[in-house]
């Protein structure tokens, strides 16, 4: 299913370019010239991004501070699109709590990476929130109230010289510790900090180094700098490393002519986002691990699987959204604890809960429902998707022995899937629980027929 985008604009030609150019993207457009009908639409079609044009009526500062306001609503990322190409234009628009502002000419390869990167980051803030909600859910602890926090900022500039001015300028907008660093120590030194910086600034352009669009790269991949916050400074090449820089993971990007005032703003938004979501992932995953998680293989249990497939059901439906429902048993699973032991037993366990959490998404739920047996929840996928990711998953498991127990050669492993699809079973599954019984159905089929294959419950019928 596409994500969904609300455009508000009072102008037809300004939301028809808009439509045309987000429908060839595949995303599904909803379109209001009425700024007061905002909220309800949003509300309504729980749109995934909103974009507010300024119009012939310029009301789009106050529905972004209306929407901002609103607890439901104040999670979704809003653009707001300027006529005006200049600074004070963006500062309003950021100031009135606009996620990123794009000025017309309409330059589409930018528009599109912005549209791409706060579509991410909604779906990450998303994850948060349902931690959040998981964690009330099964009684465990909040994360502690959001305090004035001191963060660390790095700046890679193109020289020294234009590092010490940034940071001249910067140190009379923001209080927060600011440090010059260059290419290489944000590569070489940060792993072995133990104060990990929360926010980077780089040029998109570093003297005799590598682009800083690779930097960009290399930070968000890395384990260490993956929640840092990232923001790029465009030096004014041509054509504009804006998208690239965007699609490579950066927050948010700077316009040429280094602006203190918007960076800080930028920065204090992304920041804060930021360490919510640190102490909400701290703060969950420890009181997870004590009561959610199995003890042998780390995955979640039979208890949160249950509460995950009563939201993810509520979220699909809110969304219109299809979902799978995979559950996996490894084939002839008591002979390998017979011939081996139940020590070798887990071990084997262990490796396959390893290698098919490898091949899932980080928004998938992987969580082991008992004894040999795992569940697995894809949101937002297809029967196609489902068959392709079914299949990866038992050739995970079954195209290389698992080493265990010193066994020669390794224990061969083969798992049996059965999968349920919602877009499948619109008119028999009521519930993901209902979803639930029928993959079962489909993993006792694929079990009596053979063993070490993918069942869809329409084949088992």
């Amino acid at each position: 299913m596409s994500e969904r985008i609300l455009i508000a604009d009072d102008l037809a030609t300004n939301r028809i370019v808009l439509k045309v150019k987000l429908t060839v993207a595949c995303y599904e457009v909803i379109q209001t010239d009425r700024c007061d009908e905002v909220p309800k639409l949003a509300r309504d079609t729980q749109p995934d991004l909103i974009i507010l044009g300024r119009g012939a009526s310029d009301c789009s500062l106050a529905t972004c501070r209306t929407l901002k306001a609103d607890p439901v609503l104040g999670m979704i990322p809003i653009i707001i699109v300027s006529d005006q190409d200049d600074q004070r234009a963006r500062l309003e628009a950021i100031t009135a709590g606009a996620d990123d502002v794009f000025s017309k000419p309409l330059n589409e390869a930018t528009l599109m990476a912005m549209v791409r990167n706060l579509i991410r980051a909604r779906g990450a803030e998303n994850e948060v929130l349902r931690r959040r909600e998981l964690s009330r859910d099964f009684g465990l602890a909040e994360a502690p109230a959001l305090f004035a926090r001191h963060a660390r900022i790095a700046l890679i500039a193109p020289d020294a010289e234009t590092g010490i001015y940034w940071r001249m300028h910067l140190a009379t907008e923001i209080r927060h510790r600011i440090d010059i660093m260059t290419h290489s120590q944000a590569l070489e030194e940060v792993g072995a900090m133990k104060a990990v910086p929360d926010a980077f600034v780089i040029a998109s352009t570093l003297k005799d180094t590598s682009d800083g669009l690779r930097l960009v790269s290399e930070l968000r991949s890395r384990q260490t700098t993956r929640h840092s916050v990232i923001v790029v400074q465009d030096c004014g090449e041509t054509p504009s490393p804006s998208s690239m820089a965007l699609d490579l993971g950066a927050n948010a990007v700077l316009r040429p002519g280094f602006d203190a005032r918007e960076l800080a703003l930028r920065l204090t938004r992304l920041l804060a986002r930021k360490f919510e979501g640190d102490d909400l992932r701290k703060n969950f995953d420890t009181n997870l691990a004590l009561a959610l998680r199995d003890p042998l293989t780390g995955l979640h249990n039979r208890r949160f699987a249950q509460s995950y497939l009563d939201r993810l059901e509520r979220e699909a439906g809110a969304k219109g959204q299809p979902y799978a429902i995979m559950v996996l048993d490894l084939d002839r699973f008591k002979s390998i604890n017979d011939t081996y032991g139940h020590p070798v037993g887990d071990e084997v366990l262990v490796e396959v809960a390893k290698r098919l959490k490898g091949k899932l998404r980080d928004m998938d739920l992987l969580a082991r429902y008992g004894g040999e047996e795992f569940l697995i929840a894809l949101p937002g996928v297809t029967h196609t998707q489902a068959q392709a990711m079914a299949e990866r998953l038992r050739r995970a498991v079954s195209d290389q022995p698992v080493a265990a127990g010193k066994v020669a050669g390794g224990i061969a492993v083969t798992l049996s899937i059965g999968v349920a699809v919602s877009s499948d079973m619109t008119q028999a599954a009521g519930s993901a629980h209902d979803l639930l019984q029928f993959a079962d159905q489909a993993l006792y089929r694929a079990k009596s027929d053979g063993r070490n294959q993918v069942m869809f419950v329409s084949d088992a019928a």
